[in-house]
Formats: structure tokens, sequence, C-alpha cells
């Protein structure tokens, strides 16, 4: 069965690509698609993460697992999109290249008749920026009042 799936760029412009893809293929797969329905670097780095009602990350799915030791780590190739999404609007975070960390919404939006085994682009709006979101990190300490006892301690 083919189900169609909506990226959603989080950035200031809208870039949104729906993708008509047989429910049954690896996310690994999705990741290709989105990625060439994007036009985007096949080399980069990219997750998948399980999220709550928040959207606050909670399990990842990389690409591929950089700790071979760690327990119950899954690669994209060894999950299917419909473990992940079972039902219309089922929504995961898709994070694209780790150091400019473009984050995209995947949501599962509706079902296909069409039973064609090839993905397709159904929809597109807009295309990738030229650069990334800037993300801000904020700190509740003022850094430069302690700045001296921190270099008297550590020099």
């Amino acid at each position: 069965m083919n189900i169609v799936l909506q990226i959603y760029l989080e950035h200031k412009n809208d870039v949104i690509r729906n993708i008509e893809i047989d429910s049954e293929k690896s996310l690994e797969e999705l990741h290709y698609e989105i990625i060439k329905s994007l036009n985007l670097n096949k080399h980069e780095m990219a997750s998948f993460y399980m999220t709550d009602e928040e959207f606050n990350l909670l399990k990842e799915i990389p690409l591929f697992k950089i700790n071979e030791e760690e327990v119950g780590a899954c690669e994209m190739k060894e999950i299917s999109i419909t473990s992940v999404f079972p039902i219309i609007n089922s929504q995961l975070i898709y994070v694209y290249d780790f150091m400019k960390m473009w984050r995209f919404l995947v949501t599962y939006i509706s079902k296909s008749e069409n039973n064609k085994d090839h993905s397709n682009v159904i929809y597109q709006v807009g295309k990738m920026p030229e650069s990334e979101t800037e993300i801000y990190f904020e700190s509740n300490n003022d850094i430069s009042e302690n700045r001296d006892e921190l270099e008297d301690e550590y020099y």
C-alpha cells in the first residue's frame, strides 16, 4: 500500500514536499527520497526521531549506528515506514546535516490508491533556502561575571 507523507521544513520560508511512497519500504529509502526531492547532498548524516505531543525528541533512528555496542538501537534500513506511521497524522522529526541542523516535520497525511512500486513527489512548495535557520542558545548565568574565577581555578 502506498501512503502520502508531507515533509515540512522548519524555517521562515515554506518548503513542503508531499511524497507518495510504498509503506513497506524502509526509513532509509524514505530518507533518500526526501534528499532527492529537496536536491540535498546524499552524503550528509541524518536521523529520524520519535517525538511526544510537544515535539520533544525521544528515540533516535539514525542512518547508521555510530556505536555498535548500543543495545536496542535500530538503523533506518531496519525499520519500515508503516511501523512508525501506523495511522494518519502520525509524525516524526527528520534532522538532516548535523552541522546545519535542518529540521523537518514528517506527517502521514493520507493513503494512496496508487500501487506503483516507485515513489513520487506529488506536491511541492518552495525550495531549500541558502542558509539554515539560526539557532540561539541562551543561558541564565552571566558567564562574564564568573570568568575571572574560572580562569584562576583552571589555569
